[in-house]
């Protein structure tokens, strides 16, 4: 198994982290989703077969109307993704990245992400594209995450 590296932490948060609710008639608006969470573990499936696993509990969503922000607490400081995003099927949502601090060449690119919430639990899967992204892809093919609702600060 491999170590997450601070970056590779928030950039499988920001990507993966969009992390959704239940599916609902009004687009990017779910009641059950609103607020906060906090990610309780997140494993990077990357492209050579191995996988990184992070239980930190460092990073948080904060999930409004039409958009949420990804926060990730590093050694380095604070690395905060804001995307805007909005339910296409039932259990399925797309995110956009729309602002980064640290991964700036991303901005602009959708990732649409499998969820279910049961209770304050949250999961997460990110749904590979139909077909390889232009620039070639920077984010790993596969990314899970598990999380639990937490007070907004």
């Amino acid at each position: 198994m491999t170590r997450f590296t601070t970056r590779s932490l928030a950039l499988a948060l920001a990507l993966c982290l969009a992390l959704a609710a239940p599916w609902s008639q009004a687009a990017g608006a779910d009641p059950a989703l609103l607020g906060c969470w906090r990610a309780t573990k997140i494993v990077l499936y990357v492209q050579d077969g191995s996988k990184a696993e992070d239980t930190s509990g460092r990073c948080t969503l904060q999930f409004k109307q039409t958009q949420f922000e990804s926060v990730c607490k590093t050694s380095t400081g604070t690395a905060t993704t804001t995307y805007r995003y909005q339910v296409v099927r039932p259990q399925v949502y797309a995110a956009t990245m729309a602002t980064s601090t640290f991964k700036t060449e991303m901005i602009g690119s959708t990732r649409e992400y499998d969820y279910r919430i049961e209770g304050d639990q949250l999961r997460t899967v990110s749904v590979p594209p139909a077909k390889a992204p232009e620039p070639p892809a920077v984010a790993a093919p596969r990314v899970e995450t598990q999380a639990e609702r937490t007070p907004c600060l």
